[in-house]
């Protein structure tokens, strides 16, 4: 059987999925087969070469054999515009300037894989003389290796034709991910365990269609899918907010305790709104109306990250998050897609939004004159108190307490980590169940089955809702005035179906009060 062996050298496998909002692992044969077409045409096209090119499009899918891997979290990375001029959403209309994009006049290289003609979609725009935020999706598997293996054998020839081309691939995916390829035969008997299917696969005529995609300066489709896409299962229900987090982890003392995490969610919200300037600031990331009345429509909300639901768990403060409604998230992930059927210019005006979102923090950031030159990717967030809390843009998503995706579901049973506000004053027994389940539809979720509340979190290290009796009053909950005199509570919820998150509850729930994690064990909840 054959063998092609890839090892990426670094340990860090560099190369986005199609929509390119994540990380590509494990590498599919598509991808390592455009890596050796790549090769045969660096190398002069040699005849026998493509015959081997030729010889492998036309076998059935390989097996991998590969380690899970860990994926680093997506963050912006914040770099110069490329060297094309800067067209805004109004130059749509410019027929020239249209034709010269359909033409690829004007695009660097790294952009000629966004014209029109081949993804469909309108390119991500760039403003001339400042940095703009691009992601590099990236996986660390344990073992940087990976087989490709076919059952059937090549002739010598073509294997040695396939060894040459392996061995002169120095990447795979991202530039930045060197790798060291060889192909050999191996023994039935020899063959590595542990074998998967692949995702995607070549076919006949691949290599022609690389090669024509590659004249015409377009970016080839992806390979064929191995299995037939299955029927989509029903969604399940939703919140208003978004799962696409912007997160900064704690980054040097003084570290304020958890309980003023509320008190730092407003301060990181004024941050933010800081950053603009005299630049128009969109209704949902000042959460007000252009006459200055609280929006009624969801908006940019900030959460407090604690250390807690693990087994040692302290309830100290790791850092914070800003989530963006679901509608935000949606349209920017839609003007992103480069398979998305339909861009609407409301999701590309969305995107832009965001991308100036990005570029205020980026100034917030900056602009700060107390800030030493070492510390110049850090945010000093400024307390009630005179406390300053240095944070860091998070980019790689290591500590588990900071990863959005603790907080996303979909799951029945959700705990609040933080102590939800009521929005009401309670009445008489019974009312502040009523009051969490109406809160629960007002963020877009089914009424719960059950509702259960309580004084102390169901997730272990988060901080009681209310200090103990004897304790000063300090060591309680701290809250903005907007919610300072209403009642906090922990509560647990089962919802009648899986819900997907975050789950942010309450009056006080733009400012990270109510925030709630699947429970573990929710079975036996």
């Amino acid at each position: 059987m054959l063998v092609l062996e890839i090892e990426y050298l670094t340990g860090v496998v560099r190369a986005a999925n199609d929509r390119g909002d994540g990380a590509d692992w494990p590498p599919q044969p598509d991808r390592l087969f455009s890596a050796l077409t790549a090769s045969w045409a660096a190398r002069g096209e040699r005849p026998e070469e493509r015959k081997a090119l030729e010889w492998l499009e036309m076998r059935e899918p390989p097996s991998l054999r590969y380690c899970n891997a860990t994926e680093r979290a997506v963050v912006p990375v914040f770099v110069p515009p490329n060297d094309f001029e800067t067209k805004s959403p109004h130059d749509l209309a410019d027929p020239a300037w249209l034709a010269a994009l359909k033409a690829g006049k004007g695009l660097s290289s790294a952009h000629k894989k966004d014209r029109a003609d081949s993804l469909g979609v309108v390119p991500e725009f760039r403003a001339v003389g400042s940095k703009q935020p691009r992601r590099f999706p990236a996986s660390l598997p344990p073992d940087p290796t990976v087989r490709f293996v076919w059952s059937e054998d090549p002739d010598a020839a073509t294997l040695a034709a396939l060894d040459a081309l392996a061995r002169d691939t120095s990447y795979l995916g991202h530039s930045a991910s060197v790798v060291r390829c060889r192909a050999l035969r191996m023994d039935t008997d020899t063959a590595p365990d542990g074998l998967h299917p692949p995702r995607r696969r070549v076919y006949p005529g691949r290599l022609v269609e690389l090669v024509e995609s590659h004249d015409r300066q377009v970016r080839p489709a992806p390979g064929a899918d191995v299995r037939p896409p299955a029927d989509p299962a029903p969604a399940a229900p939703a919140s208003i907010f978004g799962a696409d987090w912007i997160v900064f982890a704690h980054a040097g003392e003084p570290r304020p305790d958890a309980v003023a995490g509320a008190i730092a969610g407003k301060a990181l919200l004024r941050t933010v709104l800081s950053g603009y300037g005299s630049n128009p600031i969109p209704d949902w990331v000042s959460g007000h109306a252009p006459d200055g009345t609280p929006l009624t429509t969801p908006h940019l909300a900030a959460v407090p990250l604690l250390d807690a639901g693990w087994d040692h768990s302290q309830g100290r403060l790791m850092g914070l998050a800003l989530i963006p409604p679901r509608t935000v998230t949606e349209a920017v992930a839609r003007a992103r897609d480069p398979d998305a059927k339909t861009v609407t210019p409301a999701d590309v005006a969305v995107l832009d939004q965001f991308t100036n979102l990005e570029r205020a923090l980026v100034r917030a950031l900056d602009n700060d004159a107390d800030k030493d030159k070492r510390d110049r990717d850090r945010l000093r967030l400024r307390l009630p108190g005179g406390l300053v809390w240095p944070l860091a843009w998070d980019t790689e998503g290591t500590k588990q307490s900071l990863r959005a995706r603790l907080y996303t579901g979909p799951a029945n049973t959700w705990a609040t980590v933080t102590p939800l506000a009521l929005d009401r004053h309670p009445k008489k027994d019974g009312d502040d169940v009523e009051i969490i389940a109406d809160a629960c539809e007002r963020i877009g979720l089914p009424r719960p089955v059950t509702v259960v509340v309580h004084k102390h979190s169901a997730h272990r290290g988060a901080p009681s809702a209310r200090a103990s009796g004897h304790a000063p009053p300090w060591t309680g909950w701290r809250r903005p005035d907007s919610v300072a005199n209403r009642r906090l509570t922990h509560a647990v919820l089962r919802f009648p179906e899986s819900v997907t998150g975050p789950v942010i509850l309450g009056a006080g729930r733009f400012v990270g009060l109510g925030l709630c994690r699947p429970l573990p064990g929710e079975d036996d909840a």
